[in-house]
């Protein structure tokens, strides 16, 4: 190892815990007209804004260059549980009135790592 060789680091003892939410087309999804497809997408938002305004979301956003159109959007939770992320998630109107179809997982980083929200 040289003096400018990066340090060699181990893993961290501990991992920072969330819920990554991916947000999906639903394959079976009705055509909106426009001005209902508007609606939606403000009810989207105005759902995001409230787990947001709740503590529950820490960030979310749509996807562009996504190598499946499909993918539309990623949301970062911490509510310390899958379960509870996928009960808020299912809760969106757009994924209630069919538009969206949601997963949801725990993603681990090393502690201090994500600092969005805070």
């Amino acid at each position: 190892m040289t003096d400018r060789d990066p340090p060699e680091a181990g893993p961290p003892e501990r991992f920072d815990e969330y819920e990554l939410v991916l947000l999906w087309s639903a394959s079976d999804r009705n055509e909106l007209e426009p001005q209902a497809a508007e609606r939606m997408q403000r009810q989207h938002l105005g759902h995001l804004e409230a787990m947001r305004a709740a503590g529950h979301l820490l960030v979310a956003g749509p996807l562009l260059g996504q190598p499946d159109p499909r993918l539309r959007g990623i949301c970062i939770y911490r509510t310390g549980s899958v379960a509870a992320t996928l009960e808020l998630a299912r809760s969106d109107p757009a994924v209630r009135a069919g538009q969206l179809d949601v997963d949801a997982m725990t993603w681990r980083t090393r502690p201090g790592a994500l600092t969005i929200g805070r």
